[in-house]
């Protein structure tokens, strides 16, 4: 793993009490004179200051399960970091908002919210990736089969409100491949999580879907008819992002939380098993079983990448399904959009 315990004292007995950092505050650290023997004068390093800090994500999700591991297995305190508070603010813009307000020091969303906010004279950056590929699947009532893009031709598909990427994917799927979205096909859009009762209402062919309502879709008996991830396993869909005055100010914080969400993808791929029952109590309204299969699912399928490390491929990867949705007028470029000089 690419991660270490933090130091502990022992011998000294400490004096007052450790002073909880404001968030996103990283004061100096002092150091404190010891007996050692007697030898006056002597001083030893105390722990280092605890940051406390407020993050702030889309919505509560199991594409941010780096996350909620990092803080479960201690990898956080292990850096000196706790998370006081996570705010699921309802959207990316939203989210990063809070970031460039202060509000929070970390936000996580797709890194295409940095180049709008960017676009507005916002200043941050993205960092690391929590979940890659595009972890989106199309699923249907079993004698439905989708070989190739032109099965969906005659079919009604449903899908999130646009522009969510589920809606995304599926319209340039059909824009790679010749579909006409007024002729050949129907797609209906629907508040997002709302696409697997219209589907089982029959009122659809096709859900286009996320995790965990895949596979809530699947102990009710639908089926997988079309997988994404394997059209973009290169993608940065989830990303760690700050803004450039926390980068500036605060690069030692920047550095360990990084580092602490690195520990975390690896104790996810490492153990699996106690990946899910983190899951689980992170998600007790959901069912174990529909918890421990997209678990399951986003490891084999990579959405939980092995290394963190936002690639220029998985940015634009990104960014030019926000050109061809038309939210960019023009490209961007990675070097102002993304630092990747915190990975360890």
């Amino acid at each position: 793993m690419r991660w270490s315990q933090a130091v502990k004292m022992t011998g000294i007995a400490l004096i007052g009490s450790l002073v909880l950092a404001a968030c996103g505050n990283t004061g100096a650290t002092e150091t404190t004179p010891g007996s050692n023997g007697g030898n006056a004068g002597a001083t030893e390093t105390p722990p280092a200051k605890t940051d406390v800090i407020a993050v702030s994500e889309v919505y509560h999700n199991l594409l941010y399960l780096p996350l909620y591991v990092a803080k479960d297995q201690g990898f956080l305190e292990e850096n000196n970091i706790e998370v006081s508070t996570i705010t699921a603010a309802g959207s990316g813009p939203a989210a990063l908002a809070s970031v460039l307000s202060g509000e929070s020091t970390f936000s996580f969303h797709g890194p295409e919210h940095v180049s709008f906010a960017k676009a507005k004279g916002g200043e941050a950056k993205s960092i690391s990736i929590l979940s890659g590929s595009a972890p989106v699947w199309a699923v249907a009532h079993e004698g439905t089969t989708i070989e190739t893009p032109q099965d969906f031709v005659g079919k009604t598909i449903v899908t999130g409100i646009a522009p969510t990427s589920s809606n995304s994917l599926l319209r340039k799927l059909f824009a790679d491949n010749g579909i006409d979205l007024d002729k050949d096909v129907t797609i209906t859009e629907v508040q997002n999580g709302s696409e697997l009762g219209t589907l089982l209402a029959g009122k659809a062919d096709i859900a286009v879907v996320y995790e965990p309502q895949l596979d809530q879709g699947l102990v009710q008996g639908l089926q997988i008819v079309y997988d994404f991830t394997k059209d973009y396993p290169d993608f940065a869909f989830a990303t760690l992002n700050t803004s450039d005055k926390v980068i500036k100010e605060q690069p030692d914080l920047v550095r360990r939380m990084v580092k602490s969400l690195e520990a975390a993808l690896d104790y996810i791929h490492a153990d699996p098993e106690g990946t899910k029952e983190i899951a689980k109590k992170e998600f007790p309204n959901l069912e174990a079983e529909v918890v421990e299969n997209a678990v399951q699912r986003m490891i084999d399928s990579n959405v939980y990448p092995q290394d963190g490390t936002l690639t220029e491929s998985a940015f634009q990867a990104a960014i030019d399904m926000q050109r061809f949705i038309g939210n960019l007028d023009k490209d961007v470029s990675y070097a102002d959009m993304v630092d990747a000089s915190f990975m360890p």
